[in-house]
């Protein structure tokens, strides 16, 4: 199997999409592979590339249990009487 590796500036790579900040302003290496089966192109949205960027599910997560006197063991007996109803 063919491999190509290059060594570029991460400022080529920030016009094509979103670099994690730890990418930003180094030298990166680019190792390409070839694809066995074809497939159709993705439609990739600019958000769609956001959300892959690492720390992007876990900063969606934030602030979503508000800090409280509640115990977690109060909000999960809370959350399954509330939705053990549902089918």
């Amino acid at each position: 199997m063919e491999v190509l590796r290059k060594i570029i500036d991460s400022k080529e790579l920030e016009t094509l999409f979103p670099l994690p900040k730890s990418f930003q302003n180094k030298d990166i290496e680019i190792i390409m592979l070839p694809v066995n089966k074809k497939r159709e192109k993705p439609h990739i949205t600019r958000q769609m590339i956001d959300e892959m960027l690492p720390g992007s599910i876990t900063q969606s997560l934030v602030g979503t249990i508000p800090f409280s006197n509640i115990s977690l063991e109060d909000i999960r007996l809370e959350r399954l009487q509330k939705y053990e109803s549902i089918n």
